[in-house]
């Protein structure tokens, strides 16, 4: 049985994506650097994807759903709206994370009144001794530890040994990386406004191995950052979770 409290004493690993519309072949990038090392991740679904339906079919990734709740959003044009949208992508979701991390109380009740029960929708930079909060709304909610868009926008470096002791300190250490930011290996916000430019919304969402083989950056960035971490944990032996587990063993312990 799990020691409820290990987070206080012990880091443990949760490894998620938030999706935000990555094309097929991103996700594959991505989902390979988790197959290698047989982690199961969290996916936060955005759109209909064949390649998450599949994966999680075969119960290699768990889902949750991101739904986008800003002005102009193609999941609908309400608050109700958006979740009906995005439960229909992934209708056996328990959790979930919000575009943008978009919180107010509305949302995470009508969330809970529809059986989501916990998620990470709070980013926080590296936090130290991270626990479970129990959230007013009924929802346990497990904040974010490291996002590596965060990580470029704070303009923080990709040699993972200078972040190792961080990395395992006690807390709980959910991961949010994004499917193309991994593949595209995304170094900086220059580098990735630079992509948005060139590859808008009806293209993005259609990305190639071939396109991603001429833009990705070549040097260290998220995608040797997320491998060196995962790497990092699993030859350490450090404890990992999915989301699905962390609410199954930590449920009473906020």
């Amino acid at each position: 049985m799990t020691d409820h409290q290990i987070y206080k004493h012990k880091p443990v690993f949760c490894f998620t994506s938030d999706v935000d519309w990555a094309s097929e072949d991103a996700l594959a990038i991505q989902q390979e650097i988790f197959d290698r090392y047989d982690i199961t991740a969290t996916y936060f679904v955005t759109h209909d994807s064949p390649s998450i339906k599949s994966w999680h079919k075969e119960k290699k990734i768990q889902v949750g759903v991101h739904p986008n709740f800003l002005p102009g959003s193609s999941h609908g044009n309400s608050f109700n709206e958006v979740i009906d949208t995005v439960m229909k992508f992934a209708p056996d979701a328990r959790c979930f994370r919000a575009h943008r991390c978009f919180d107010v109380t509305p949302i995470t009740h009508e969330l809970f009144r529809r059986g989501i029960l916990y998620d990470s929708n709070m980013a926080t930079n590296l936090q130290q001794e991270l626990a479970p909060i129990n959230h007013e709304s009924g929802l346990l909610r497990f904040p974010v530890f490291y996002e590596d868009g965060t990580h470029f926008e704070r303009r923080q470096g990709w040699d993972f040994k200078e972040y190792a002791d961080i990395f395992s300190q006690p807390g709980i250490k959910v991961i949010s990386a994004h499917a193309m930011i991994t593949a595209l290996n995304v170094p900086t916000p220059e580098f990735w406004n630079q992509l948005k430019r060139k590859f808008p919304p009806d293209k993005w969402i259609k990305i190639s191995y071939a396109e991603i083989a001429e833009n990705a950056f070549e040097g260290p960035g998220p995608k040797t950052f997320l491998n060196d971490m995962i790497e990092f944990v699993c030859r350490n032996n450090i404890v990992i979770m999915t989301m699905e587990g962390l609410y199954q063993n930590f449920k009473t312990a906020g």
